[in-house]
């Protein structure tokens, strides 16, 4: 189910208070001990979360006597509203750091390089300016540079604009090579050049919609002639990777590179497809001295 609102809309019309007695009820499920971790009345969790309810335009929770219990649309929204605190949070330490005029470089990077790019340019920034402070934020690429050019982070690692952006900056560091992904037991995997072609009719693992590979793969499967039966979508690649792994479907994957993933077998695409993966900065802002040297021992 698709939530009601766009997650930048919840910090302009509902207040973080209201956000944070959301989550506590989906945590705890009664408006009783949500009142006493946040030590208000219980009728002004009630009012609160009736607030909320009317502002989204629908239910959020079941009610089952005193209990309650996230619906769809409460369970869409509950990832929304804890990345707008999170986001509120990280505000207000990056405020916090530069009212102490630390030094400090703000980073946003893609959710599929947090496991293997971001640790790295993070430990060579740190090396190399060690009286430099890194705060992260992840993203997906149409917002890490809708921030980048609002000045709200410095320096990010993700793949390239979809057009040139002015003032912007993007080096290449990585290719990821664009593959088949099989689980080791399907019996596609033991064919010598598997295409994809040989997925039609195939139970198929999709990138969600709010994602930019869900564009580039669905270009792909349309230019093939190739229509799959998606059974679930998603935008972390990691849970692609797992849930192909288990043999539940195929899909088309990132391979990173120089990893390999247990129980799944990658075949690249023919002809050759790649995602970029380098690093973006303004071109006017501070992080051009950290991210050339950036840059350059990354793609080293």
């Amino acid at each position: 189910m698709s939530i009601l609102m766009r997650p930048a809309h919840y910090a302009e019309r509902m207040d973080e208070d209201a956000l944070r007695t959301f989550l506590s009820l989906a945590d705890t499920e009664n408006t009783r001990d949500t009142a006493a971790l946040l030590r208000v009345n219980q009728s002004n969790v009630s009012r609160t979360l009736a607030r909320l309810e009317a502002e989204v335009g629908a239910p959020l929770f079941h009610r089952h006597g005193r209990r309650l219990a996230l619906n769809a649309t409460g369970a869409a929204f509950r990832a929304d509203a804890a990345a707008v605190l999170d986001a509120i949070d990280q505000a207000r330490r990056h405020a916090e750091a530069l009212a102490v005029e630390a030094k400090v470089l703000r980073v946003g990077f893609l959710h599929s390089l947090a496991r293997w790019m971001v640790p790295d340019a993070v430990q060579r920034l740190r090396t190399h300016h060690p009286d430099l402070r890194v705060t992260l934020r992840q993203g997906f690429s149409r917002d890490l540079y809708r921030w980048l050019e609002a000045d709200a982070i410095d320096v990010i690692l993700a793949s390239p604009p979809p057009m040139p952006v002015a003032g912007i900056e993007w080096r290449k560091v990585h290719e990821e090579q664009l593959c088949l992904a099989f689980a080791d037991t399907d019996p596609l995997a033991a064919l010598s050049s598997p295409r994809l072609a040989d997925l039609t009719g195939r139970d198929f693992i999709g990138f969600s919609r709010i994602t930019d590979m869900r564009r580039v793969v669905d270009e792909l499967l349309e230019g093939a002639g190739v229509e799959v039966n998606v059974t679930f979508e998603s935008s972390e690649i990691e849970t692609m990777r797992s849930l192909v792994a288990g043999g539940l479907a195929t899909s088309v994957l990132p391979r990173t590179p120089g990893r390999d993933d247990e129980g799944v077998t990658y075949v690249p695409l023919e002809p050759l497809e790649v995602r970029g993966i380098g690093v973006a900065w303004r071109a006017d802002g501070q992080a051009g001295e950290y991210a050339e040297p950036l840059v350059a021992s990354l793609a080293g």
